[in-house]
């Protein structure tokens, strides 16, 4: 397991790099999830990762932010941090993980979703720019108005279901799911992108 998701799930918010060619997280060479570069996600676009060992590293993209955060750190004591870097537009530096609690909160953690994995679909990256017109999206609210609140569920499944229909040897549900990463898309919107609506609405008032 992570060293940050060992010691931090749970407690912060934690997020995985995303490899912008495929729109999903890099995998090992057996096919799982990589999970060396797990960190922290912190306001202002801080980050903490495990460096090695018991050490942790902060990274801060702001001089500004980094030399505030680094003059609170002096006031707390002596050698709480190691090997301070910095270039025109970041601060880099490390510390143990014992003194976690007294460096952590400096950084400004994000607490909310600290359940959530750090592989999550909820953390790629969503193509907010594609919109299904609205007379299309007509007939589908129409569906989705007469199931009962306690059902609702039942949409989500039917939408997943439908997505499996359009396996084929030539193009399998491994393939598929990995285009809509790709292209940043839910559901619902991914089948209007490939010309399957139509399909889609029918199946929909058959099943649900």
């Amino acid at each position: 397991m992570s060293y940050m998701i060992d010691k931090f799930k749970g407690v912060y918010r934690l997020k995985a790099p995303i490899d912008r060619s495929t729109n999903d997280f890099p995998r090992k060479p057996n096919g799982q999830y990589e999970d060396i570069d797990v960190y922290i996600d912190c306001q202002y676009g801080n980050q903490i990762f495990h460096y090695s060992g018991s050490y942790l590293q902060a990274y801060i993209p702001s001089l500004g932010r980094g030399h505030n955060v680094l003059k609170v750190i002096q006031s707390l004591g002596d050698n709480l941090i190691s090997d301070i870097q910095e270039t025109d537009s970041e601060v880099l530096f490390k510390f143990k993980y014992v003194d976690s609690n007294k460096i952590i909160p400096l950084l400004k953690p994000k607490t909310s979703g600290q359940n959530i994995s750090p592989f999550s679909s909820k953390n790629l990256p969503r193509n907010k720019d594609y919109r299904i017109p609205d007379e299309d999206l007509y007939v589908y609210k129409e569906i989705v108005a007469r199931i009962p609140s306690e059902r609702i569920l039942a949409l989500s499944h039917t939408t997943n279901n439908f997505i499996k229909t359009l396996a084929t040897k030539k193009n399998p549900i491994e393939r598929i799911k990995a285009d809509m990463k790709l292209k940043g898309l839910k559901g619902k919107e991914y089948i209007h992108s490939i010309g399957k609506w139509d399909k889609y609405i029918k199946y929909l008032k058959e099943n649900i």
